[in-house]
This record gives C-alpha cells, structure tokens and sequence, in this order.
C-alpha cells in the first residue's frame, strides 16, 4: 500500500484542456512540444497528458510584473 499522501499525486489533463488553461490552442502546445519549449509533459503508451501543477507552476514562472518605466507610461497616457 502506498504511503504517498493523495495530493501528492499528478492530476492529469489531456492537451486540449491545457491548452485551455494557458489560454493557447492544442497545435501550439504539439508545436511546444516538438520544438522543447513550453510547461513539462507526460507521454504514456503515446498519449501526452499535462499535470495541473505543472501547468500552474509553468504559468507563475512565467508571468511578468510591469516595469516602472511601463508604469509611468501608462499614467502620462491617461493624463
């Protein structure tokens, strides 16, 4: 019996709903894929699955903050 607690266990998705969660189609992530760019993956017996936490770790690790320079540029526009 495993002694692994249920939330350590990958949830996994099939591309098309990762590509909805990263809010991309299911041809760029094949494309993602095939160039090695883009969140980790799974392929089990030829059928790639994507884990949720990974997708979300892949989606902080790429999100920006707006550097101050953008900041000022956005209040002169609004002025």
């Amino acid at each position: 019996m495993s002694t692994v607690p249920h939330d350590k266990f990958p949830e996994f998705i099939a591309t098309k709903r990762a590509a909805e969660i990263l809010g991309r189609s299911p041809a760029t992530l094949k494309r993602w894929r095939y160039e090695g760019t883009g969140p980790e993956y799974v392929e089990i017996e030829g059928r790639v699955r994507y884990d949720v936490r990974v997708l979300l770790d892949y989606i902080k690790r790429n999100t920006r903050v707006p550097s101050v320079r953008a900041a000022m540029e956005e209040t002169r526009g609004a002025a």
